[in-house]
């Protein structure tokens, strides 16, 4: 991911580009009115129990998911990308954690010289939310720190693709303001080292969910 192969021309660069920015699209729409339409013919029902589930797994990220799973395979078969890895080590869990710890540390960082550190609480383990963000965690992963930065990195090198791509991670977040995305940015950046380094999407995979099983039951 450090390098871009040489038989890629800038027609195809920009081919590779062009996916990117469709499985990123496809995260707004049609991926916003399948939820609201699913959700919608269910009695828009509280956002508890097996509710959080369900969406989580069908509906927030999986047709961005669906879009890179095919593209990657196209492409592998091509000999434009390479395949993912999914191998777990040491080093993988070491590095995967690492980064979780420190994007949760620029979380508590940011509240802290936000003067909003009242926003923490006493733990609250939701085994719902938990649970859930097994399945959209991995979709994300795979979106993000998968095909959007493996295709965007072989077209135009890693480190402007670890920057786009974790700045589109930190966008699909709209829910928070957007000092907060920026946090969200940040975190993407690490989650990508931390693959850079790993060599496996097992690492960024880690990193989130160790983020979210800190931050969740506290914020």
């Amino acid at each position: 991911m450090t390098a871009i192969p040489a038989n890629l021309t800038w027609p195809r660069r920009l081919l590779l580009a062009a996916l990117a920015l469709c499985a990123y699209l496809i995260g707004f729409q049609p991926t916003w009115f399948v939820r609201d339409a699913v959700l919608n013919a269910f009695g828009a029902p509280a956002y508890e129990g097996v509710w959080i589930l369900i969406p989580h797994l069908f509906l927030y990220s999986t047709l961005s998911a669906v879009f890179c799973a095919i593209a990657w395979f196209a492409l592998v078969r091509a000999g434009w990308l390479k395949p993912p890895s999914f191998a777990l080590s040491v080093r993988t869990l070491l590095l995967g954690i690492g980064a979780g710890l420190a994007s949760f540390g620029a979380l508590v960082a940011f509240f802290y010289v936000t003067g909003q550190m009242g926003a923490f609480h006493e733990p609250r383990i939701n085994p719902w939310i938990m649970g859930a963000n097994l399945f959209s965690n991995f979709f994300e992963e795979l979106i993000f720190r998968g095909f959007i930065l493996a295709a965007l990195a072989a077209a135009f090198g890693f480190w402007p693709a670890a920057l786009l791509s974790s700045i589109a991670f930190a966008s699909v977040h709209s829910q928070f303001p957007l000092e907060l995305q920026a946090v969200v940015a940040l975190a993407g950046f690490f989650m990508a080292l931390s693959l850079r380094w790993a060599h496996s999407l097992m690492a960024p995979y880690l990193a989130h969910m160790t983020l979210d099983w800190l931050a969740d039951p506290l914020l």
